[in-house]
Parts: C-alpha cells; sequence; structure tokens
C-alpha cells in the first residue's frame, strides 16, 4: 500500500498541493483526476521524492518523507513522467538498463517487462527520439514497471496515445497489479480511457482533494 496524509508543496511562491491525502491499497488502481494546473504531477513528484513536501508519505506502513527519490525507488516505486522522461540520444535497452544498473535490479524484471508488452522488445535498438508517441509512453511505462515491485506513478500515461495503445496499456498494467499485488496511482485529466479501470478516483482542483468515490 501507498499512502500520502496531508501532502503539501510549495514551488516558490506557489502553494501547489494542499492537504492532499490519498491511498492506494495492494493490487488496486487509483486515479487522480483533474485540469492541467491542479497539481495531479506535483502530488505524483512529491510521493516519488523529486519534489521537497511537507506531510507523509507511506509505504506499506513505513514513512519514506525523509528518503531521497533513488532511494524510494529501491524501495520499488516506478514513475514514468508526462513527458515520458525518456533519453532521446540512447536506445530502449539503454534506457531501461540505466534503473536496472543504477538499482542494481535482477535481470528477470526485463523478463517481466518483455513479457506484458513484447513491442518493446522489439525496440531495443531503436533510439527514443525515432519512437512515435504510443511507443515512447508504453517504454517509458515498462521502465517504471521494472522498478516499480511494490508501487507504480503513471502521469498522464494515456494522453496522446491511439485507442489501441491505450487498451494495450490497461490490459498489461492490469495484468500486473492484480499478479504482483503492486499499488497503481495514475494522473489523468479526465476519465476518457480510464472509465472501469480504477478501484477509486480522487479528484483534485488548485491542489486540494475536493472528492474521492
Amino acid at each position: 500500500m501507498i499512502k500520502a496524509e496531508r501532502l503539501e508543496v510549495k514551488l516558490g511562491p506557489l502553494h501547489v498541493v494542499r492537504g492532499v491525502t490519498l491511498e492506494v491499497g495492494d493490487g488496486e488502481v487509483a486515479a487522480l483526476v483533474g485540469p492541467n494546473g491542479a497539481g495531479k504531477t506535483s502530488t505524483l513528484r512529491a510521493i516519488m521524492g523529486l519534489y521537497p513536501h511537507g506531510g507523509s508519505v507511506l509505504l506499506d506502513g513505513r514513512d519514506i518523507s525523509g528518503l531521497k527519490a533513488y532511494e524510494r525507488a529501491r524501495l520499488g516505486i516506478g514513475f514514468s513522467p508526462e513527458d515520458g522522461g525518456l533519453f532521446p540520444s540512447l536506445t530502449v535497452k539503454e534506457n531501461l538498463l540505466l534503473p536496472m544498473k543504477s538499482l542494481r535490479l535482477p535481470e528477470e524484471r526485463l523478463e517481466v517487462v518483455y513479457g506484458l508488452f513484447p513491442m518493446v522488445k522489439e525496440l531495443l535498438g531503436r533510439k527514443a527520439y525515432t519512437l512515435s508517441g504510443g511507443q515512447r509512453k508504453i517504454v517509458s511505462l515498462a521502465r517504471a514497471i521494472l522498478v516499480g515491485r511494490r508501487a507504480l506513478l503513471l502521469d498522464e500515461i494515456f494522453e496522446g496515445v491511439s485507442p489501441k495503445f491505450a487498451d494495450d496499456i490497461k490490459k498489461a498494467v492490469t495484468d500486473y497489479v492484480k499478479g504482483e499485488g503492486v499499488s497503481l496511482l495514475l494522473a489523468e485529466s479526465s476519465t476518457q480511457y480510464i472509465a472501469g479501470f480504477y478501484h477509486r478516483i480522487y479528484k483534485i482542483e488548485r491542489g486540494a482533494v475536493l472528492e474521492h468515490q
């Protein structure tokens, strides 16, 4: 389980996350939905440890608020940023191997990813800048899954992808989350592609969660 309690984020003079509390159980999918500028990305980045924050972040009951991003990744939290976060001049394989080496992950993690996304294996030799938008999203998601043995944070993973890619992503993620008992928190601007995909939804606006279902 991953949980945020009374999360606060300030970026310079801007108070971008205001007392956000949310949780995602093992094997669950939770959606954080709101318009652009609502605080979705800042919430995910704070949970990942990429932004300094007030309040608490807990993973499986352990308070990890004082840990840096790489330390949270080491505990099994994977993050796919809105822009994919791939290194354009590196091949797909090199992009995947970076977290594998830095976090000393077992080779078996690559086989997990190839099983979920056979396409990724076919793209290994391609430079990231040559990929289509949908391919970049899937490679970014694959890299997050390599790291995310306990939790996944996915920022706008469905933005700009075709319905086919969206269906491929949902099927693979559902199989992984259910099979491994991973907690998944995804941020989206709308429920267009995720209706029926999540177990709970948090609606955020101006940095605060206004509704939880």
